[in-house]
């Protein structure tokens, strides 16, 4: 193994050797990379400075440095799959499918004051991780990592910027403006300690781990209680977990310090949208677009709230407009289909819950949505296909199995409507609609008396439908005869 020497050039040395090894096969086909990395930070030369601080800046400049190798490997990847990534979110890929195995840091001196920390890290890139990340479920998820990532970059060059002039201004300062350097060093430090603890909080929301996320935003925050990004962070943890009062006291606790922060505004939409505050939301969203006008997610959860709020084709503007900032996110196709549903536009629909599935194939939300398209439009055969894909990729969907009980009654296969609706009840107890087509299935199979007890299961949750009413009162009578 060869290893690239390098020179001492700096004070803050961020020199890294970056080796793909265990491999004979070009990159490109390789399923799995080992990358080494090395990191390297320099005191002595200047305020005292604390060892704890050195060696984290000798790590994070090896584990960037391992990242900016991964990104190698993570480009390769994309572009045989054709994902079409920014350097942005190859940056984050790569630092969220990077598994550090080792890593060992050493102390080299050079003599009696100045001392080289040395950090060596050994980490793994696998291929099957780099395309789970890459086509993410969650793309709104995502592009809020990174944008973080990208605001996190730029403050840690600042920092580390800012160490560098300050050492060298140590070097010809007097004595008195030296003291007031070592302030400053110290004040760096800690801030660069916090920045760290929310990166680390930032890769373990990243990864869906909730429980390590909050305790790395926490111990930011031990060291800056006003630091607006690890409160806003704990705000979307929050919010991901369904705990959306927390996140809204997170969130506007952000705005306090910081009230031209888009991300808080925009979650703030979304934990309104969640609680059916619809207004509330179209004045988040436009506040997070206001502040931010290159942001595609206030614009999708602008369209649900216009949606909810009955005002369609304003939601159909702003799908297509959180679509042309962010063509990959087959969300707001989905929810453009949504509404098209609504007005009655099944053949539009149908075309926009494809669009969604062409870019997420596995959106059982998509797939149940485009199953209710198709049988507005008499296309059973499709519908049941669209179904059953949705119930494949999430059997839980209580409202996709509805949907093939629907289009089962529809065909006279009762069997398979009793069957389809019954799960459908299981998961959604409290669900009206499927307990009538419940009582519809169980009539055509002559068993009125679950008949009639399903139909009594609808009006119970949903007394004011007359279709159900009428459906029980006609199930009594057969009981009764």
């Amino acid at each position: 193994m060869n290893r690239i020497k390098f020179k001492i050039k700096s004070i803050v040395s961020v020199l890294v050797t970056c080796i793909f090894l265990a491999t004979n096969i070009p990159l490109a086909f390789a399923e799995r990379q080992i990358i080494e990395a090395d990191g390297y930070y320099i005191v002595g030369d200047g305020p005292a400075e604390d060892p704890n601080v050195a060696r984290e800046r000798a790590r994070a400049d090896a584990k960037r440095a391992a990242s900016e190798s991964a990104g190698v490997y993570v480009e390769t990847v994309s572009q045989m799959n054709n994902y079409k990534l920014t350097q942005d979110e190859i940056r984050t890929i790569s630092a969220a499918v990077l598994q550090i195995k080792n890593e060992i840091i050493t102390i080299e001196a050079f003599d009696a004051s100045l001392k080289q920390y040395h950090c060596h890290i050994t980490a793994i890139v696998d291929n099957s991780n780099v395309n789970a990340v890459a086509n993410p479920k969650d793309r709104e998820k995502f592009n809020e990592v990174v944008r973080r990532n990208k605001e996190l970059e730029k403050e840690n060059k600042r920092l580390n910027a800012e160490i560098n002039s300050l050492k060298k201004e140590y070097k010809t300062a007097s004595e008195s403006e030296r003291k007031k350097i070592a302030v400053e060093v110290k004040r760096n430090e800690e801030q660069f300690t916090k920045v760290q603890w929310y990166e680390q909080g930032l890769e373990y929301y990243n990864k869906d781990d909730y429980k390590n996320a909050i305790k790395y935003y926490q111990k930011a925050l031990e060291l800056d209680s006003n630091y607006a990004a690890p409160i806003n962070g704990l705000g979307w943890v929050y919010h991901n977990m369904g705990e959306h009062d927390k996140a809204i006291q997170y969130f506007n606790k952000v705005l306090v310090l910081e009230p031209e922060y888009a991300s808080a505004w925009n979650g703030l939409a979304y934990a309104s949208n969640y609680k059916g505050n619809f207004k509330e939301a179209v004045e988040y969203c436009r506040k997070a677009i206001n502040f931010d006008a290159s942001y595609a997610a206030p614009w999708n959860n602008l369209g649900y709230a216009y949606d909810k709020l009955g005002d369609y084709y304003s939601a159909i503007d702003c799908y297509a407009k959180a679509i042309a900032l962010d063509p990959k996110d087959s969300a707001p196709w989905s929810n453009m289909g949504n509404t098209y549903d609504k007005i009655g536009n099944f053949n539009k629909a149908v075309e926009c819950y494809q669009k969604a599935l062409a870019l997420n194939p596995d959106y059982a939300n998509a797939w149940g949505n485009l199953g209710y398209a198709y049988s507005h439009l008499k296309k059973f055969d499709d519908a049941i296909a669209a179904f059953s894909n949705a119930v494949k990729f999430d059997s839980k969907l209580a409202t996709a199995w509805n949907g093939l009980g629907y289009v089962y009654n529809y065909k006279g296969d009762y069997k398979k409507a009793a069957d389809a609706c019954g799960k459908a009840v299981k998961l959604d107890p409290k669900y009206a609609n499927a307990w009538n087509g419940l009582g519809y299935a169980y009539g055509g199979l002559g068993n009125f008396q679950k008949s009639y007890e399903a139909y009594k299961k609808a009006v119970e949750f949903e007394p004011n439908v007359e279709m159900y009413r009428k459906n029980l009162e006609t199930a009594q009578k057969r009981v009764k005869k």
